[in-house]
């Protein structure tokens, strides 16, 4: 185990590793060792939604405006569900997943969004937390019809997040449990104000998922606090950065120098004493 007081700036990750400790490690261990059974479709589906919003630290309303849940392998499902019923007419802002450059989209600007496009946003976002402009964002999705799609796989590891999902041209938004190093499971649920027939809505109402997932998902949300990572961690995030000369993010996993650089503490946290 490291002590806070020898770590180094070089012990951090300039890649975003999610958070990686024992405790993670060891359910994953066990979950593989007991012999599990199938969760029905809507019990997966009600300890889901219980669990991604019952935050303590983050401040989510409006989600009942929203009646239509689907059960999703993740939230890059969700955004390529969303691409492929629009034929890849989608735009983004500018830092964004990954993802999207790597399928070939470019960012665009506020005050420049293409009028009907639906636009997908990661809210909160990995780099702002709350993005800049948002007022600005909404109001011109109203002028020019663009539906909004929220991509919401950092609030699992956020604090301090406060957002109201219930404005007019918000169409839906997922989250998932990728941040605690679930990538090898994916799974998650989307939230939608109206059905809507796509990749999603078609896999989770006919249960063509693995229902291995599903049943992953359950024993893990049975057995991760839902602000596992800030309560449990949060007072080292506070070393590390006095420390490092670091500033904290909303992200107990995620922190930044003076020049705004980001660096992942997800392995170091799993290491260090506490």
């Amino acid at each position: 185990m490291l002590d806070i007081d020898k770590i180094t700036i070089n012990d951090l990750d300039t890649t975003l590793y999610p958070i990686r400790d024992n405790h993670l490690k060891n359910l994953k261990e066990k979950w593989y060792a007991e012999k599990q059974q199938p969760i029905e479709h809507d019990k997966f589906i009600a300890t889901a939604s219980e669990w991604f919003l019952s935050t303590e630290l983050n401040s989510l309303e409006g989600v009942d405006k929203f009646p239509c849940v689907d059960i999703i392998m993740g939230c890059t499902h969700f955004i390529e569900s969303l691409a492929s019923k629009n034929r890849w007419n989608i735009q983004i802002l500018e830092k964004e997943y990954a993802y999207y450059s790597v399928m070939g989209k470019k960012h665009t600007s506020p005050g420049q969004l293409d009028p009907g496009m639906p636009l997908i946003v990661s809210l909160p976002n990995y780099f702002y937390g709350d993005r800049p402009e948002w007022g600005r964002v909404l109001k011109e999705c109203e002028e020019k019809g663009i539906d909004i799609h929220i991509d919401c796989a950092w609030v699992t590891a956020a604090k301090g997040f406060k957002f109201n999902f219930n404005h007019p041209n918000i169409k839906s938004f997922a989250m998932s449990m990728s941040k605690y190093n679930f990538t090898w499971n994916r799974i998650g649920l989307r939230w939608s104000r109206q059905r809507t027939m796509d990749s999603c809505s078609l896999i989770s109402a006919q249960k063509k998922y693995n229902e291995l997932t599903t049943s992953c998902g359950h024993y893990m949300m049975q057995h991760i606090e839902r602000d596992y990572g800030w309560k449990k961690y949060g007072d080292a995030v506070e070393k590390i950065c006095q420390k490092l000369n670091l500033t904290e993010t909303m992200y107990f996993y995620i922190v930044k120098d003076k020049d705004d650089k980001l660096y992942s503490i997800g392995n170091l946290l799993g290491k260090i004493k506490l």
